[in-house]
């Protein structure tokens, strides 16, 4: 017993140790909160701004994913604060189609994106998507906040992270 409790011991110093040398701790890339942004490489999309993005996901053919991606583009643009900006993507495979819905719904061209790769899409892929899709809030940095945010928590979430990050 008084052998183990050594060996315990000598163990744990040395795991201390090595622990200590590490100096950085890097994000991993991710789709859950906490991780960094899977970064999308298409139409000059950059998540990394001075600003939170919401990332949403849509395609006309799931009603649900388009009636959230109007609602998030009304809301964001009702707020007043510069500190949001939407970029939504949809996987229509009819650019027609994705056109017509911009028209109809009422949504700000400069937010709206299509990927007619559809559901083969490698952002499609990274994100990980299914039917019903997601969206995700990003921070500045590129560190997903919060995922399926619903458009009435936008502020209470960005709130929250400016808090925790001036603490």
């Amino acid at each position: 017993m008084r052998y183990t409790k050594s060996i315990f011991f000598v163990v744990l110093i040395l795991l201390l140790m090595i622990g200590s040398r590490t100096k950085e701790i890097k994000l991993t890339e991710g789709i859950q909160p906490g991780n960094l942004a899977p970064e999308i490489h298409w139409q000059d999309i950059n998540l990394k701004s001075n600003h939170f993005t919401v990332l949403q996901f849509w395609a006309a053919y799931d009603a649900y994913s388009r009636m959230l991606n109007a609602r998030m583009h009304n809301v964001i643009s009702q707020l007043d604060t510069e500190d949001i900006r939407l970029i939504s993507v949809s996987f229509d495979e009819n650019e027609a189609v994705f056109d017509g819905i911009v028209k109809v719904d009422r949504l700000n061209r400069s937010t709206q994106f299509n990927d007619p790769k559809g559901k083969t899409s490698g952002i499609f892929k990274s994100y990980r998507l299914k039917s019903g899709f997601s969206n995700f809030l990003i921070n500045p940095e590129g560190v997903i906040v919060a995922k399926n945010v619903n458009p009435n928590d936008i502020r209470r979430h960005v709130e929250r992270s400016e808090t925790s990050t001036n603490d």
